[in-house]
């Protein structure tokens, strides 16, 4: 049992290595300006990263430690070429729309209660409330998840994670880190994704080995597959932005370290537009 839960942590380590990476390319749809541009066939959000890379004004992107990231960027792109990529693009190939969407439906409730406990941390009960909701509706009507029952009934998700609770309070987000099969993050965006691990109700539920059923902490090994079902389906979103922004970006590195950057003042610009539409509401 132990070779076979070692194998599988690895794994699911490995799976995460360009997870946050998708949320970076998608994010950053909503955080630069539109510029004019020639029509192109490649994908635009990857083009848009370019456009940025060539502007005069660049974002402040401190990276005090751009040597021993480099390295560690390197090795992920090895692990990412041997692993991850085949990974992803043969999920895509061979899983049906309606298979990958029960996934996505599961893994996304499974996260729900860690998104109710940030959205309490940062002083949005409504918010909170709402999640909490659609936990419970989709757990049950929606059989675990596999439908979205919640948002047929008005209650449209809303994610976050430790990292915005942490801008919330007025944390910066500090020098660019590439972790180690984790990628691109910063010191306050690690310290975010630890937050987020560890606030996980599962988390605790999972590690109790006195618990029934769970004597020999089988519901970790289900804990883990759902990390690793939600990094999978995150990488197979990006084969195509990632492929074209390899292409096109003259330092790789760069890039993803400015797509790093611009999601997070997407992040500032939505936490100053949620404050102000707080301001505006009734009291």
């Amino acid at each position: 049992m132990a070779p076979f839960l070692l194998t599988m942590r690895i794994i699911c380590a490995f799976l995460l290595t360009h997870a946050c990476f998708s949320e970076l390319v998608y994010a950053e749809k909503g955080a630069t300006q539109t510029k004019k541009q020639e029509p192109s066939e490649k994908s635009s959000s990857a083009k848009k990263i370019m456009d940025d890379d060539d502007d005069d004004e660049v974002l402040d992107e401190p990276d005090p430690l751009e040597p021993i990231n480099r390295i560690t960027f390197g090795f992920n792109r090895i692990i990412d070429g041997l692993i991850l990529k085949p990974i992803a693009a043969l999920y895509e190939d061979v899983v049906h729309d309606t298979a990958k969407e029960a996934v996505r439906n599961v893994v996304g409730n499974a996260f729900e209660p860690v998104g109710a406990i940030n959205h309490t941390l940062q002083g949005e009960g409504e918010r909170a409330g709402r999640t909490t909701a659609r936990f419970i509706i989709n757990t049950t009507i929606g059989i675990f998840g596999l439908i979205d029952a919640a948002d047929g009934m008005g209650l449209p998700k809303a994610t976050t994670t430790m990292n915005e609770t942490f801008a919330t309070w007025g944390v910066g987000t500090g020098p660019y880190l590439v972790l180690p099969v984790l990628g691109p993050s910063s010191f306050r965006d690690t310290a975010g994704k630890a937050g987020d691990y560890y606030i996980n109700p599962f988390y605790y539920v999972a590690r109790n080995k006195h618990r029934a059923h769970n004597h020999h902490r089988q519901q970790w090994l289900v804990l883990q597959a759902i990390y690793g079902l939600e990094a999978l389906e995150r990488r197979r979103q990006v084969l195509g932005p990632l492929r074209d922004l390899e292409r096109m970006s003259n330092d790789f590195y760069v890039g993803m370290r400015s797509v790093f950057f611009q999601k997070q003042e997407a992040l500032a610009k939505k936490i100053n537009d949620r404050r102000k539409e707080n301001e505006l509401k009734p009291t």
